[in-house]
């Protein structure tokens, strides 16, 4: 029996673009123990997908932000758990060595990845979409060709029954767009317009349902005077879950909900300016998406790494709410 290894901390968005490699090495290799060294952020989704055998988490705050005492006693506390264990294949999905390290004691007939040490060639290609690439860095080029990507078994979906909703509920997510090193302003459409949008759902009789994490909080103050369910800050990644599986659209930007909502099916329009929608988009045929920023010579500005020395998000701020309004609504009709 073969014995994988998939290194892939975060974030959560990230995670879940791996997801439907989980189906391809089930195909290929069906009896296959498939271990997952992943965040603790991202445990609660993962230990709710078919096809994963272990889980090992690993705190990617004392690895990333804390002292140098609290990093090494974090890698020792994962070589416990992998040191001097022997893997068939290690799939690694980071361009950065640091991650390396978490594995050192470890034993690996092969390993791949975004780095190719034989052909020199990085992974993913600009304009790909991600989950394209994850399996393509199993696969191989030739094997990959035509393979549309397909989520394993999210167990929650498997007794649920979507409610058809009398008013229908558009959640928006204005905040997230942020890392454990870093918060990515550039990805999120401003909060002026967000206001302007629910003010338009508002008026049409839709229901408005707010998300996000506590650090969030600072969204709340757009939404002062229109009718809404604020759910800022007080739900877990599981209860977020449920509220968009029972929820009609998500309306959001570039950032971990978007991709969340395709493990429940909760229709996806999201809103892209320096990230081409091609690398991330939602894979759900009934979700849609707007690029922003076709004016603009300096989009996309990501590199796969790092966003452009851009003072204002000009790409997202041409959006205009009455656009995503209309296309709000021709989705939903």
């Amino acid at each position: 029996m073969k014995h994988i290894l998939i290194l892939k901390v975060g974030a959560i968005g990230d995670v879940v673009m791996l997801l439907p490699l989980i189906t391809e090495i089930r195909k290929k290799n069906p009896h296959a123990k498939i271990t997952w060294l992943c965040g603790k952020q991202v445990l609660p989704i993962l230990q709710n997908v078919e096809g994963i055998d272990e889980l090992i988490p690993v705190d990617e705050t004392r690895l990333l932000k804390k002292s140098i005492f609290h990093q090494l006693s974090e890698i020792l506390r994962v070589w416990t758990k992998v040191g001097f264990r022997s893997f068939d294949l290690q799939l690694f999905f980071y361009h950065s060595y640091l991650y390396r390290v978490l594995t050192l004691p470890a034993f690996f007939k092969e390993t791949k990845g975004f780095r190719d040490n034989k052909t020199g060639s990085r992974l993913p290609v600009p304009g790909r979409h991600h989950s394209k690439e994850y399996i393509r860095a199993f696969l191989g080029e030739g094997g990959a060709v035509g393979i549309a990507p397909v989520y394993p078994t999210f167990r929650p979906n498997a007794t649920k029954i979507k409610k058809q909703n009398a008013i229908k509920k558009i959640v928006l997510a204005c905040g997230g767009a942020r890392n454990i090193l870093q918060n990515n302003d550039l990805r999120r459409w401003p909060l002026t317009h967000y206001q302007s949008l629910a003010e338009k759902i508002n008026t049409a009789g839709y229901e408005i349902i707010l998300t996000g994490t506590e650090g969030d909080a600072w969204v709340k103050k757009g939404f002062e005077g229109i009718p809404h369910t604020d759910l800022i800050g007080k739900q877990n990644l599981g209860e977020l879950l449920d509220t968009l599986f029972d929820a009609d659209m998500l309306i959001t930007h570039d950032s971990g909900p978007l991709h969340l909502a395709d493990l429940v099916n909760c229709p996806v329009l999201g809103l892209f300016g320096p990230t081409m929608p091609s690398e991330k988009h939602s894979l759900q045929h009934h979700s849609a998406f707007i690029w922003g920023g076709e004016h603009l010579s300096c989009r996309p500005c990501y590199d796969g790494k790092d966003y452009g020395n851009c003072s204002s998000n000009e790409c997202l701020q041409s959006i205009s709410p009455d656009r995503v309004f209309s296309k709000m609504k021709e989705m939903l009709a």
